[in-house]
Parts: structure tokens; sequence; C-alpha cells
């Protein structure tokens, strides 16, 4: 390595050995080459502690990424949730699906074929939006609230043309869709 030393005092390093990476060189990471057709950002699932959750209706099926969790004290208190939420949002927008995928705690993947329906509830005064998705084979439903969703009929409509042509149903229903029994059956299975 050497130095030289102009009459400013600047000093400038020279390292023969390297040469400057362009940023265009990082454009041919490995990719997934997944397409989304649908983000469903900012919802959250559980009891204790919360989760925060976003869907990916992609080309190649569902992508449910839990990414943050959330205690009512100190996260919700202090709005951990949006500062959470947001960031993730920032993932997506700057370096895709894939970098989501990496960054989330557990991603539950369900082709199309194996879901039945997904429902939405539009909520009302006392709940948010709720967002169903029940698997064909009767397992686990998976249910997030929706915090960031403020026309839950122009997402009936985006879930419908997911849905066109594929073979699950979406039903959309008024009402929070508070079930105590599907609740804490979900919550322990």
């Amino acid at each position: 390595m050497a130095s030289e030393t102009d009459d400013t005092g600047t000093v400038e390093f020279e390292d023969p050995g390297v040469e400057d990476v362009a940023y265009d060189e990082y454009d041919d990471l490995p990719s997934t080459d997944i397409e989304t057709e649908l983000h469903v950002h900012f919802g959250m699932a559980g009891s204790f502690p919360l989760r925060l959750v976003d869907m990916f209706f992609a080309d190649d099926g569902l992508h449910i990424v839990e990414y943050s969790y959330i205690t009512p004290m100190f996260g919700l208190g202090f709005k951990k949730h949006r500062r959470e939420a947001g960031a993730m949002q920032d993932v997506y927008e700057v370096h895709g699906i894939d970098e989501v995928l990496l960054q989330a705690d557990t991603v539950h993947w369900l082709n199309y074929r194996g879901i039945d329906r997904v429902l939405l509830h539009r909520g009302g005064f006392v709940g948010r939006p709720k967002l169903t998705v029940y698997p064909a084979d009767g397992s686990r439903s998976h249910a997030i609230r929706l915090h960031e969703e403020d026309d839950p009929d122009a997402l009936a409509e985006s879930l419908r043309e997911v849905a066109e042509g594929r073979p699950f149903d979406v039903v959309v229903e008024n009402g929070s869709g508070f079930d105590p029994l599907e609740n804490v059956q979900r919550f322990f299975s």
C-alpha cells in the first residue's frame, strides 16, 4: 500500500490489487424469480406475543411471512410494530421478496392447490379487517388482523383477481371474524 501527501496535507492510499467495484456487478446475485401478484402488508397474528405478518400472493403460491414479535407493553406502547412493519416494507421495496424471505423469522408457504378458501372479514366499529387462509387438508388456518388496510372492498377485489383461474375461493363477510373456539384451536395447534 502506498501513500502520498499533497500540498493540502491530504493523505491518499492506493492498493494496486483492488479495483473499483461497480454496483452493477451485484445485480447478478442469485434470485428466486418469484413474482408477487398481491402483497398484503402489516398484519398481526397470534395473541402473545403478537407476530407481524405480511402475505405475498405470488406466482408460485402464498408466502406467509412472520418477521417480528411484539409485546403489548414495549411493542405496541412504543409503536415498535409500526417501525418494524415500515422497515420490512422498505426491505421489500428496495430488495424484493427474496430479501424479505431471508429476513423473516418464519415463512409458511402454501401451494394454491393446497388452499381451500381465503376469508376476509371487513371489520367494523369494533375490530380491524381479518384475513384467514384455510388449507384444503384441514390443517391449522392462518389468520391475521390487518393494520394498514383502509379499504377491505379493494382488497377483496384484488384477492378475487389472484384467485381467478386457481382452485381456491375468496369469501368476504361483514364483522370482525372473532370466533373464540377457532381462535383457541389455532392457538394450540
